[in-house]
């Protein structure tokens, strides 16, 4: 394995003129979170088999494409996340495919947070998709997975996502859904108790009521007018409108606002819901772009997490997890910014990708069945958690 450094000073040539902020006004800076799909299968997944990769995809997944549920799978993008700086994941969930994932994602941070020394302090969500809920009246489904949700994942669990003591919940809308605001607000007061758990929504002004029942808003990809055919749209306009609107509403004061960052959208290969859709990447100044957002919020609402959009969503084009295409370019990138909303400089070395990629090789074999010394794989992995990136490539390239 070849190592590649990258030393990138922020604050200097990457990020001269769009990520400059005002300290006066800079507050703590945000967590930073990924929104995550779990929603793969792989050639071997059964009547699954090519689950959503076979809807079509604008670029590869480094790895190839995968099983979410494996541990390899999960492991590698967590790895590559912590590494990147990244502070937790937002797992969508829609059916009893994602759960199993989600469950697996869980399991592989209390797994992490056991082999390192210091604690692998990594939070994770859910973002609850509609198709997943009730589709008609009573919400009887809805207060079910609610109520096992909260038992399984949430009670006694130091990883969840919480907010001055309450469990944080997203959502992503859907036109014509069934569960309003208002019914999945109502809900989870239901299970959690009223105002003791907070829903995160990401759309307002379309006509329904959401101001009154979600505890904060944050953006989702999109460029906020027409897609235009050469994807010069990268959703100036909507944000725009997005910080300055949430900053003006009148009839409740929310306690923060969340952020939302893309590196691009390309649906025009996917055979399933696509829209033949293109926001350009324009070789990563998309992504600069709308993170230029983060770094020069002024609002009156602190800003306290900040989306990613998205981790691995292949069948829309907006993933920032490696690709055949664009190599470690997105991660590099995420890297730098939440370097520079810490204010801090940081040298970045796209050899801990490499090690993250060679983890996640090495559990592909122990899943095939190969004879591999885990032991000496449990060691790599601590390294890499440690920082100690050569002693972990050493270990894990005698385990290949």
């Amino acid at each position: 394995m070849s190592r590649n450094s990258w030393i990138i000073l922020l604050i200097g040539s990457l990020m001269t003129g769009c990520c400059q902020f005002d300290e006066t006004k800079k507050e703590e800076a945000p967590d930073v979170l990924i929104h995550y799909m779990s929603w793969y299968g792989d050639e071997k997944a059964g009547e699954d088999s090519l689950r959503h990769w076979r809807f079509g995809h604008a670029n590869t997944p480094k790895i190839g494409a995968y099983d979410s549920r494996k541990r390899s799978t999960i492991y590698y993008h967590l790895l590559l996340a912590w590494s990147a700086g990244i502070n937790g994941i937002v797992v969508n969930v829609k059916d009893e495919f994602d759960r199993i994932g989600l469950e697996r994602v869980v399991e592989a941070i209390r797994e992490l947070d056991s082999l390192s020394m210091d604690g692998f302090n990594f939070k994770f969500a859910v973002s609850f998709d509609d198709q997943g809920f009730d589709l008609e009246a009573p919400l009887d489904t809805t207060l079910l997975k609610l109520s096992q949700f909260k038992t399984k994942y949430v009670d006694d669990n130091k990883h969840y996502l919480i907010y001055d003591q309450k469990p944080i919940f997203y959502s992503f809308d859907y036109p014509n859904k069934f569960i309003t605001a208002k019914g999945l607000k109502e809900s989870m007061d239901s299970i959690f108790g009223k105002g003791q758990s907070l829903l995160i929504w990401n759309t307002f002004g379309e006509g329904e009521n959401t101001q009154d029942y979600v505890d904060a808003f944050y953006p989702w990809v999109q460029p906020g007018g027409e897609w235009l055919a050469d994807g010069s749209n990268w959703g100036k306009p909507y944000l725009n409108y997005f910080y300055d609107q949430i900053n003006k509403f009148e009839n409740k004061a929310y306690s923060f606002s969340g952020g939302g960052v893309w590196p691009g959208f390309d649906d025009r290969k996917n055979t399933s819901w696509g829209g033949n859709r293109l926001i350009s990447r324009s070789g990563g100044a998309t992504y600069d772009s709308t993170w230029m957002y983060i770094h020069s919020y002024q609002g009156e609402i602190p800003m306290k997490y900040v989306m990613i959009e998205t981790w691995n969503d292949w069948n829309e084009g907006t993933e920032i997890e490696p690709s055949v295409e664009n190599g470690f370019k997105n991660l590099i990138q995420t890297e730098s910014h939440i370097a520079a909303i810490n204010s801090r400089e940081t040298k970045i070395d796209v050899f801990k990708f490499d090690v993250a990629e060679s983890i996640h090789q090495v559990l592909k074999k122990i899943e095939n069945d190969a004879e591999v010394d885990e032991t000496m794989v449990h060691q790599a992995i601590k390294y890499f958690l440690n920082q100690e990136y050569e002693q972990a490539n050493e270990l894990v390239n005698s385990a290949l």
